[in-house]
């Protein structure tokens, strides 16, 4: 008899923690399907892109290639001219990735590995993520400092 008590008061136990685990909880939602539970607004987010900038270094993009790699991204190839009688130092070249439907999918700066001489070539690449990136619009264009002015 006694053996009986302990089994049924282990089983009745047993029964208790489960029952309390899941009394208070609610089933996860089916996929597709979002509970708001919020009162709050959301704020909404918007991305605008712009084809100006002040471009006064000389150096041209003379050719920008987007290679997708995988569902997930790709690289961006941008190739550049120094057209200016002036050496380009600290090149940094800022790119706005953007959906067939003019959204910003991605922003990426790519920046020169060293400085590039008067009417130097140079090709930049960085690879990205996101999905579907269809142009690329180039946001800015600097060059940080002069090597010639830093040895004087």
């Amino acid at each position: 008899m006694i053996f009986d008590r302990k089994i049924l008061f282990f089983l009745f136990g047993l029964g208790l923690v489960a029952l309390s685990g899941c009394l208070n909880s609610e089933p996860p939602p089916l996929p597709g399907q979002q509970i708001e539970n919020s009162t709050n607004k959301k704020e909404t987010i918007s991305q605008e892109t712009t084809n100006e900038f002040e471009n006064d270094t000389g150096v041209e993009v003379t050719e920008i290639i987007i290679k997708p790699k995988g569902s997930l991204g790709g690289q961006v190839i941008i190739n550049i001219k120094n057209t200016s009688d002036k050496e380009c130092g600290g090149l940094i070249i800022n790119v706005d990735l953007l959906s067939e439907t003019k959204k910003v999918i991605v922003s990426l700066g790519l920046k020169a590995p060293k400085s590039i001489p008067p009417s130097g070539k140079e090709t930049l690449k960085e690879g990205y993520i996101g999905k579907e990136a269809s142009t690329a619009v180039v946001t800015e264009l600097t060059c940080d400092y002069d090597p010639w002015q830093s040895r004087a």
